[in-house]
């Protein structure tokens, strides 16, 4: 059975890139409303709708770089910006990391003075060891892919 025009409409607006992007800020809209508000209700539509947009981008992976681009004939990057972002993310996550872990070092240090810090500056511990597994296994992945 072949859906009908009608159908494949709906599913075409589903898909374009401006739906996917509008549906994203009004997301983002309900967890921020949701945190302010303190209703867990708005979370929980805000997940829903997160799982449906994960649903809708799994299904067209393939075609993520059209949606979001646009035309294809347009040459919007090249090599040397991939590689310039390339190094910018990895500065910014060895940034990220070191002042997490000094910062959990000074917090878990001065837990006899501040000891309500000592929560605190375990997370950031937890954060930045974190940080670390998911950079070394994403690593190991892609020099595997490569």
């Amino acid at each position: 059975m072949q859906p009908s025009g009608t159908v494949m409409r709906i599913l075409s607006i589903f898909e374009s890139g401006l739906f996917i992007k509008i549906l994203s800020v009004f997301i983002t809209g309900l967890w921020v409303a949701g945190l302010i508000l303190a209703n867990i209700y708005v979370i929980i539509v805000a997940v829903i709708l997160l799982s449906a947009l994960g649903i809708v981008l799994y299904i067209n992976r393939d075609n993520l770089e059209e949606i979001f681009k646009g035309d294809s004939k347009v040459i919007v990057e090249d090599e040397r910006t991939q590689l310039i972002n390339e190094k910018a993310s990895t500065m910014t996550l060895g940034i990220l990391i070191a002042v997490m872990i000094y910062v959990g070092i000074i917090l878990v240090a001065i837990r006899s003075s501040y000891p309500q810090f000592l929560q605190a500056g375990y997370t950031l511990f937890l954060s930045a060891v974190f940080c670390f597994i998911m950079y070394f296994t994403s690593r190991a992945y892609y020099s595997r892919k490569y």
